[in-house]
């Protein structure tokens, strides 16, 4: 995956909605998109899991005609979990925003498998992020 290293001075998003990610390339690959509150490097990872098929798991997805693809994770429907383990009565800290992070995973939750992994080189250009 793809990921921030923690950011020197946590951001307060308390007063937002979630975070929106604007991607290049991503072609048909789900990914987990992931927002941390921790600077525990295998802490707790506030998981969304997003697909360029037209239509995003979770949140809004749109795509452009320059291949771009903009997709909003709302903080509300993040899942907490540990290596793609869901872990129960957790709080997201939208006051310390520590991280964000893309990963492109053969698991999503408790097991279950990302249907469109395959194993093999893979990029994807990361054009915006942003709060709304």
């Amino acid at each position: 995956g793809i990921r921030t290293t923690p950011f020197n001075k946590a951001l307060d998003m308390s007063l937002c909605k979630g975070v929106e990610f604007t991607l290049k390339n991503v072609g048909d690959k789900k990914l987990k998109a992931v927002v941390r509150d921790s600077t525990d490097f295998n802490g707790i990872c506030w998981t969304d899991i997003i697909g360029s098929n037209g239509n995003a798991l979770s949140g809004i997805l749109k795509k452009s005609k320059d291949n771009e693809v903009k997709l909003r994770v709302p903080f509300e429907g993040l899942v907490p979990t540990i290596f793609a383990r869901t872990v129960p009565d957790q709080e997201l800290k939208k006051d310390n925003i520590v991280a964000f992070q893309l990963v492109y995973s053969k698991f999503f939750y408790d097991g279950d498998l990302n249907p469109d992994f395959t194993v093999g080189a893979f990029s994807l250009d990361l054009v915006e992020v942003k709060a709304y």
